[in-house]
């Protein structure tokens, strides 16, 4: 009896044990499998990955470029600076094991290409390329006045420019040239002046200096003195005379209040607005007419203050061109009656010895040359972009060859795609360069047109009106 329960018993524990076997087994193998599976779905999820990355044909596809999975700012940062050696020593582990996995996928040259841009391809392309083509070069737009009028249209119709004509009446302008007082040469000058630009302009007549005396008890009167004499309006020209008949030479120089006088009366005036200045001196009322200038034409870019300096000094001109400066206007020298006549009756048209030099209002060579040294310091970085990235493909290329991973054939055929590629981007940064060179040329080239029809203009206005100077 006691015998056949010993055996009963061992057949149970033989039973069970392998019962716990079969269990052990099942398990393992359901490990096994999952990890497999898992690996499956790792290398499938990266190809998929892979095969996102262009094969980088032209600049577009340069600038879509996605990589650097594996890159760290520090890299992304210097790849941006030119002749700066990368550190790679941080991303080396990384690489190596990426590679490892990368190989195990595929043996492809294609797609292994492009798996090495997927991981150290440069991101910043895009940021390059487009600050690459929007760069225009600084060329000043030439001052031509006269080439064409500033016109403002309003509900349809044209704005009309206006004019403030200011004359210097002060004591100096008693003093006589070739036997005829200034004062007297000035004001048939300006009513000439007058009548020819108010062809097109409303016009008005502001005096200053002309009362008081050049005395000191004077003073206050004459500087405070500064009086519109012909209102804002279209021209006429006997009313226009009869505002100058009885203007005469008397006092101080108040040539920063008649500017601001013009300001303040230009205050609810709209469109084009010129200050013409008539002058035979500077300040003498303790005013700033330099400011005063650069707030009258600082409040919208169709405002300017012209100077005409008739028969003054050296330093009277400084101060008057800088008063016109500060305007945005320009200064015109008269030394005689002569001169003041045509210089103000001509409407400021340019002597034929400006003429003659109008060709360096356009850029010259070394302005071109300028703006094509400025574009490439920025340029540069697009080739220091492909440099450093071909230096981390460099790097990968060593790996893989250490680590004999790959044929030797299958190895030169990547290395040959890698190289093909990067003189491609080169060749596309190359040409890149040379469309912005030609682009800034033919920048040039249509403001050196704008300029020879300017002068052209000119010349043919200047004969029209018979001016030979």
């Amino acid at each position: 009896m006691q015998r056949k329960f010993f055996l009963v018993l061992i057949g149970t524990m033989i039973l069970l044990l392998a019962c716990n076997n079969n269990s052990t087994n099942s398990t393992t193998e359901e490990k096994d499998l999952s990890e497999k599976e898992e690996e499956t779905t790792t290398q499938n999820h990266t190809l998929e990955e892979i095969k996102d990355i262009n094969v980088i044909k032209t600049k577009e596809d340069l600038m879509n470029q996605q990589g650097g999975t594996i890159l760290n700012e520090e890299i992304l940062e210097s790849e941006l600076q030119d002749e700066q050696d990368q550190d790679l020593t941080g991303i080396e582990t990384d690489l190596h094991k990426q590679l490892e996995e990368l190989t195990k996928q595929t043996e492809d040259p294609i797609e292994l290409e492009k798996g090495l841009t997927y991981l150290l391809g440069s991101p910043n392309y895009k940021n390059i390329i487009e600050s690459l083509d929007q760069f225009k070069p600084n060329f000043e737009q030439p001052d031509l006045p006269g080439a064409e009028k500033q016109e403002t249209t309003v509900q349809g119709e044209t704005e009309t420019s206006k004019a403030i004509i200011l004359l210097d009446a002060s004591s100096s302008m008693l003093a006589q040239e070739n036997g005829k007082v200034k004062m007297d040469i000035a004001k048939d000058a300006v009513k000439r002046f007058a009548s020819v630009i108010g062809q097109d302009s409303e016009l008005s007549l502001v005096v200053y200096g002309h009362k008081g005396s050049e005395a000191d008890a004077d003073k206050v009167l004459s500087c405070e003195g500064i009086e519109v004499k012909y209102q804002m309006q279209s021209y006429n020209e006997q009313s226009f005379g009869k505002s100058l008949a009885t203007v005469e030479s008397k006092g101080w120089t108040p040539l920063a209040g008649a500017i601001n006088k013009a300001t303040e009366m230009s205050s609810n005036l709209e469109g084009p607005i010129t200050v013409y200045v008539v002058s035979d001196g500077v300040e003498t009322c303790d005013g700033d007419p330099v400011k005063a200038a650069e707030d009258f034409a600082k409040v919208n870019e169709n405002r300017a203050v012209n100077i005409i300096g008739f028969g003054v000094d050296l330093v009277a001109e400084k101060e008057l061109q800088k008063i016109s400066t500060a305007g945005k206007g320009k200064y015109f020298s008269a030394e005689n009656e002569e001169e003041l006549t045509k210089t103000i009756e001509y409407e400021w048209l340019p002597s034929f010895g400006e003429l003659a030099w109008s060709f360096t209002k356009a850029p010259g060579p070394w302005e071109i040359l300028d703006e094509m040294n400025r574009f490439d310091d920025e340029h540069q970085k697009l080739y220091t972009l492909i440099i450093n990235e071909k230096a981390r493909f460099d790097l990968a290329m060593q790996v893989l060859s250490q680590k004999e991973v790959l044929s030797s054939e299958r190895l030169n055929e990547l290395d040959s795609r890698i190289l093909d590629t990067y003189n491609l981007k080169r060749d596309i940064a190359s040409q890149m360069r040379t469309d912005k060179v030609d682009e800034i040329n033919q920048i040039a080239d249509e403001i050196k047109q704008q300029v020879a029809e300017w002068t052209e203009e000119m010349r043919k206005r200047k004969e029209e009106t018979g001016d030979t100077w």
